[in-house]
């Protein structure tokens, strides 16, 4: 079907690692595949919740808006390069990679 299950993936990591030689790339190749599973289950088992102000923990956190700086980062315009770009390539194409989104979310 064209699909490899992750379960395949971290065998053959551990296979290679086995034959040939551990190192970070087939360490983290694994350790993102624990983390992909991690935030499924944590997903199917808390639901929509996640999403709303307060998540699971139904935290009542009062949010601080900086509307000037939020526009600013929406749009790509912080005066951060890292940051821009990856904002910018959201908004022309719909897309921004898995670290790009690590980057900009902590921003």
């Amino acid at each position: 079907h064209g699909c490899v299950s992750p379960r395949h993936i971290a065998a053959e990591c551990r296979k290679y690692e086995e034959q040939r030689v551990e190192n970070k790339s087939t360490y983290w190749v694994v350790f993102e595949l624990l983390w992909r599973d991690y935030c499924k289950f944590y997903c199917a088992k808390e639901g929509e919740v996640i999403f709303f102000p307060g998540g699971p923990a139904k935290k009542d956190k009062k949010w601080s808006t900086f509307e000037k700086n939020f526009e600013a980062w929406r749009t790509g315009t912080t005066g951060y390069p890292l940051v821009d770009a990856n904002m910018r390539e959201l908004a022309a194409t719909g897309f921004m990679s898995n670290r790009g989104r690590q980057n900009v979310c902590s921003f």
